[in-house]
């Protein structure tokens, strides 16, 4: 089954306001559904994101006596961010301010009597308190802690039969059953929720009840690129998370940088008859389930700039570091048509790149090797092929060499021409 279109149908009309371009919208999505980026392969982090459901690990977890949300994530997380949370923890400022939101009056009273007019109805009683608990910002990217509550309490609604005055408003019916093994949600213990319903109620539906913070912050109206981020529900009243954003192009550094966050709620529908499989989400229309709050935060760090660039007979790169308190970051762009050509035309999932190519760089500090935690290549906006990287701090920076996983070079092609390929240098050396 395909949700794509339906969900990008939702996506547009929840979060038609945030003014969030094409492309980045498709993030979003993928994120959603797959946890793949189409222009960008990416290892991605546990994101907390909101479109049409939002994916929360359902589990309650005390926070650690002492340490604020990055130093707990820092404890609960098994991925790779764990050196720069445990730095953050130290540098981040402790802010615990909270804005408080309440769903909005309906222009249109709910007077229906329908399945629809009650879940709608329920909507509109809720309120919402957001808390920006620590953030810090080098100028370059802002990292930021919060704690979301609300009086609505998360969770399943079920009933049996097709629920009422959902005929004209199911954004999907297709042909099918949910309890087929099938994957409509990336969260795995929603979507067994799902099926185990299903599975024995032939004809009923399931509504899940939800809220988040939105995918990444915004500044003066824009949305900010969001990098990584980790969440968990407390109780099923509270999320607790974490989110890294990166500052816009041409971003002046000033000592207060004024953001806005966004409360997201709605309620996803799930129904099946006889026949078909439905889907619908439930916003409120007056602000499409969504609520921007703004917040303060201070410019407390900064980052050094390193470059480098390697020319060789099959390629040309340029790398652009920056260094700060907490890690190690950038990204090479390369200067090969042919490489982005390939890998647009891959994007479908139904090719590979057929051509020797790089997608991955360690980073040799002093003579330490450190593996690049990002893992993201991809095509920029400008056309160009390039490879993110991150890395923990060494202990040690008096010499830095980003070092290619791979070869750009395609040697074999050089033999079957007759020809004594000749090794080449790939490395990029880092400087001030």
């Amino acid at each position: 089954m395909n949700w794509d279109k339906d969900i990008q149908n939702s996506l547009d009309a929840h979060l038609s306001g945030l003014h969030v371009s094409e492309r980045q919208q498709a993030q979003m999505l993928n994120r959603i559904v797959r946890g793949e980026q189409p222009i960008m392969k990416k290892k991605i982090s546990a994101a907390l994101v909101f479109a049409i459901v939002m994916v929360i690990a359902m589990g309650s977890m005390a926070l650690a006596a002492g340490l604020g949300l990055f130093g707990h994530f820092r404890q609960t997380q098994e991925n790779n961010n764990g050196a720069r949370l445990e730095k953050l923890e130290t540098l981040a400022d402790t802010y615990e301010t909270t804005k408080a939101a309440a769903m909005p009056t309906p222009a249109v009273p709910v007077t229906g009597d329908t399945m629809y007019d009650k879940l709608l109805s329920e909507q509109y009683s809720h309120t919402f308190e957001l808390t920006l608990d620590q953030a810090y910002c080098d100028g370059h990217k802002l990292y930021y802690s919060y704690t979301l509550t609300s009086d609505c309490k998360t969770g399943f609604i079920t009933g049996e039969g097709m629920p009422t005055g959902f005929d004209d408003t199911w954004q999907s019916t297709e042909a099918g059953k949910y309890a087929t093994g099938r994957t409509y949600i990336s969260d795995d213990a929603i979507q067994r929720e799902i099926v185990t319903y299903f599975s024995g109620h032939p004809v009923g539906y399931i509504a899940y009840e939800s809220m988040g913070v939105g995918d990444g912050a915004a500044m003066n109206g824009k949305p900010l690129m969001i990098l990584d981020s980790g969440s968990e529900m407390v109780n099923e009243y509270t999320i607790q998370g974490y989110q890294e954003v990166e500052m816009p192009d041409g971003f002046e550094p000033t000592d207060e940088i004024e953001i806005e966050m966004s409360i997201l709620y709605g309620m996803s529908v799930y129904c099946q008859d006889e026949n078909n499989v439905y889907f619908s989400h439930l916003m409120t229309p007056e602000n499409r389930g969504i609520f921007r709050l703004p917040f303060k935060v201070n410019l407390n760090g900064q980052t050094e700039a390193y470059a480098g660039s390697v020319t060789t007979g099959a390629y040309s790169a340029q790398a652009t570091i920056r260094v700060s308190d907490v890690d190690i970051s950038g990204e090479v762009v390369f200067d090969v048509p042919e490489w982005a050509e390939a890998f647009e035309a891959s994007a479908d999932g139904k090719h590979e790149m057929e051509m020797p190519y790089i997608n991955d760089y360690k980073l040799v500090a002093d003579g330490v090797e450190l593996q690049n935690h990002d893992g993201a290549y991809g095509v920029n906006a400008d056309g160009q092929f390039f490879v993110k990287v991150r890395y923990d701090l060494p202990e040690s920076m008096n010499s830095m060499v980003l070092v290619p996983t791979g070869s750009g070079i395609d040697y074999k092609a050089q033999i079957a021409a007759g020809e004594t390929p000749k090794h080449e240098n790939e490395d990029i050396v880092l400087l001030k």
